[in-house]
């Protein structure tokens, strides 16, 4: 199991639950249905594509950054948000 795309589905799914949303709100605003959110949650894998939708559900966004590049640097900068 891809840990790291695991974490962002269970930190996707966190927040869409602190805002009262779930599953089938989720999946009412946006392609993916509840079979495959709750798929989603035992996977190995997630497509960048599948990630990126469900961020967007729930007001987060996937950002590429560089490996050496400072992310408290990036935030300051305003180069994230």
């Amino acid at each position: 199991m891809n840990t790291e795309l695991h974490k962002l589905v269970i930190e996707a799914l966190d927040t869409a639950k602190s805002q009262g949303l779930s599953q089938k709100d989720i999946a009412e605003t946006s392609t993916l249905d509840e079979v495959g959110l709750s798929r989603l949650k035992k996977a190995n894998d997630a497509r960048f594509s599948t990630l990126e939708e469900l961020g967007r559900s729930v007001g987060k966004k996937l950002v590429w950054v560089d490996d050496k590049t400072s992310l408290p640097e990036l935030v300051r900068k305003g180069n994230l948000f």
